[in-house]
């Protein structure tokens, strides 16, 4: 049988859930569980065999895949979403697991390119920052809309819409913001950075990593758990990240694939 999720049942996986080995998931039932819908396929008897969730609100067909037992079926539950949330035949959909949880779906979902490796990183808090830069600054509320055009025109447009009211960390030059950064998640339970951009221009200046060291400092104003993904090909990027303090904690991987 599959059926969408009481709150209780959310409730009950939160608290069981390891959130370093199904990062994303996790999110789907701590800070983003406003804008998801769960589902889970059960047993006869009514032992929850894995879930499959959808987050609305970001330009792609966001899911999470929680297995719990053998015996799940995503294919099955991605199907019992694809109608519920009335989501196009043929579209792409998109999660992101752990490489135990990829190997299981890669098997059973329709894949349509090859799994894209990313690294869990965590910033490790005895790790001294980089002083305060006072290049960078705290966005307002009035850059709401250059945030939004810069963050297009450089293509990182992964935050959702309500991730855009997190901070925002920039550098200005010439009256043109020129690099800047925010967060997927910021609570007082764990921040999650996430994308950091700079314009073509100014780049190899250190602007992404002043931008990092500020935001990593700022998320430990509200959280002492603080975290960001990069993916495992772009090196350069995570020399940065080490060299700010953060550790690779676990290799999980993007999958895409075909509704």
């Amino acid at each position: 049988m599959i059926r969408l999720l009481k709150t209780e049942e959310m409730d009950g996986l939160l608290s069981a859930i390891e959130r370093e080995g199904h990062f994303l998931y996790y999110s789907y039932l701590t800070s983003r569980r406003p804008h998801t819908i769960h589902a889970g396929q059960f047993t006869a008897d009514g032992e929850l065999l894995g879930v499959m969730a959808y987050c609305r609100g970001l330009p792609f067909h966001a899911f999470s895949v929680y297995p719990i037992h053998t015996g799940f079926q995503a294919k099955r539950v991605q199907r019992f979403l694809q109608e519920c949330l009335a989501l196009p035949t043929g579209a792409v959909g998109s999660c992101m697991v752990n490489t135990e949880v990829k190997d299981l779906l890669v098997r059973q979902l329709e894949t349509d390119s090859l799994p894209i490796p990313i690294m869990l990183m965590k910033h490790q808090p005895l790790t001294n920052l980089p002083p305060v830069d006072a290049q960078v600054v705290r966005l307002e509320q009035e850059s709401y809309q250059r945030i939004k055009s810069r963050l297009t025109e450089w293509n990182m447009m992964a935050f959702s819409k309500e991730e855009l009211h997190n901070p925002f960390y920039g550098i200005w030059a010439e009256n043109e913001l020129v690099a800047l950064g925010g967060y997927h998640i910021y609570s007082k339970e764990y921040v999650e950075l996430g994308n950091i951009g700079t314009d073509a221009d100014w780049r190899n200046r250190g602007y992404g990593r002043k931008i990092s060291a500020q935001l990593t400092r700022s998320g430990y104003a509200i959280s002492d758990q603080v975290y960001l993904n990069v993916v495992e090909h772009n090196a350069s990027a995570i020399r940065l990240y080490r060299s700010l303090g953060f550790e690779t904690i676990c290799r999980q991987h993007i999958l895409q694939f075909k509704l």
